[in-house]
C-alpha cells in the first residue's frame, strides 16, 4: 500500500508540474518565478521570446540567473528603473508588501514601448515571487495622443494657449529660483488683413495661410523656443535666455518672414504681422507678461510702421 501511495504521489507531482508549466506558458505577459534569493527558477515562453527578440539570451535572463543582480547591473549602468524594481521585489520577498507595480519605458531602436512590472507573492509551499512584465504601449500611446490634443492647436500643431501658459510659468519659476538668470522674451503676433483673405477666398484659403505662417515661424525660431497659436490669427512665442537687443533681432526676423505674400487661388495675398515684444523680468507671472506683449502688439498695429516695445 505504501508503495502504491508513493507512486500516486509521484504521478500527481508530474501532473501538477506539467500543468503549472502549461499555465505559465499560456500567460500572455513575460513572466518569471523567483525564489527567496531573487534567483529565477522558472520562466514562460513569452519571457524567453522577449529576451531573444531584443538581443538577450537565456544565459543572461533565464533560469538560474539572479534577477536582483540583473537589476543591480542595470542600476549601475544608469537606469533608475533598475534600482526601483529591485527595491520593490525585495519588499515583496520580505513581506513588507503583498504586491508591487513599477511602470517604465522600454524603447528599442525600432519602436517605443512601455511596460508595467508586477510583483506578486507566490502562494503555496515554495516561497518566492512571480514577476510579470505587462506591455502597456497601446495605452500609453493613447494617453500621449490625448495629452497632445489637449495642449496643441489642431490646425497648426503648435502649442495652444494652455501649453504656452504652462511653459511660460515654468520658465518664470526657474528664473526666480536660480537668479541671476537670463531674461525671458515674449512675442505677441497678430496677422494684419487676415480677415480679408477669409472674406475674399474662403476659410479653407485662410487655413492655408495659417499653415504657411506656422511653417515660416518654425523655420525662424530656435529649437528651445515655444511657438503657440492662441487665437484665430494670433500667435505668441516664448524666447528664453535673451536680452533686449537679442529679442529685438528675433522680432525683426519674425516680421521679415511674414512679409512675403501668399499664393492663393493663383493670386497673391499679403498678410503681414504686427509684433509686440516684452522682456519678462523678476517677479512677473505669465498672464502679466503676455498682457504686456499683447499691448505692445496693439501699439505696433496702430503705428503700422515699426513694433512698439514694452521692454
Amino acid at each position: 500500500m505504501t508503495g502504491g501511495g508513493e507512486a500516486r504521489d509521484r504521478a500527481t507531482m508530474r501532473v501538477d508540474g506539467g500543468l503549472a508549466a502549461a499555465v505559465l506558458d499560456s500567460l500572455p505577459d513575460a513572466t518569471a518565478v523567483l525564489d527567496t534569493s531573487g534567483a529565477i527558477i522558472a520562466i514562460n515562453h513569452t519571457w524567453l521570446m522577449f529576451a531573444l527578440d531584443n538581443g538577450g539570451s537565456p544565459v543572461a535572463t533565464g533560469v538560474g540567473v539572479n534577477y536582483l543582480e540583473v537589476c543591480r547591473r542595470s542600476a549601475d549602468g544608469g537606469c533608475d528603473d533598475g534600482a526601483q524594481v529591485a527595491t520593490q521585489i525585495r519588499d515583496v520577498l520580505a513581506g513588507r508588501s503583498v504586491e508591487a507595480e513599477v511602470e517604465y519605458p522600454c524603447p528599442s531602436p525600432e519602436v517605443r514601448r512601455w511596460f508595467v512590472m508586477r510583483v506578486t507573492k507566490l502562494k503555496g509551499p515554495a516561497p518566492g515571487v512571480i514577476v510579470s512584465h505587462v506591455n502597456i504601449t497601446r495605452r500609453k500611446m493613447a494617453e500621449q495622443e490625448l495629452a497632445h490634443a489637449a495642449s496643441h492647436d489642431p490646425l497648426s500643431g503648435l502649442a495652444n494657449r494652455t501649453l504656452l501658459n504652462a511653459r511660460l510659468t515654468a520658465a518664470l519659476d526657474r528664473r526666480r529660483e536660480h537668479r541671476p538668470e537670463p531674461d525671458i522674451g515674449v512675442l505677441y503676433i497678430d496677422l494684419d488683413d487676415f480677415k480679408v483673405v477669409n472674406d475674399r477666398f474662403g476659410h479653407a484659403a485662410g487655413d492655408e495661410v495659417l499653415l504657411n505662417v506656422t511653417n515660416r515661424l518654425r523655420g525662424t525660431m530656435r529649437a528651445g523656443d515655444t511657438i503657440a497659436r492662441i487665437g484665430g490669427d494670433e500667435f505668441a512665442v516664448i524666447v528664453p535666455d535673451v536680452d533686449r537687443r537679442e529679442l529685438a533681432v528675433v522680432a525683426a526676423k519674425v516680421r521679415s518672414v511674414l512679409a512675403p505674400p501668399h499664393r492663393i487661388h493663383g493670386q497673391w495675398a499679403t498678410v503681414t504681422g504686427s509684433v509686440g515684444m516684452h522682456l519678462a523680468g523678476s517677479g512677473e507671472v505669465a498672464a502679466y507678461a503676455l498682457r504686456q506683449a499683447d499691448q505692445a502688439m496693439y501699439a505696433a498695429k496702430q503705428a503700422r510702421v515699426r513694433p512698439t516695445s514694452a521692454l
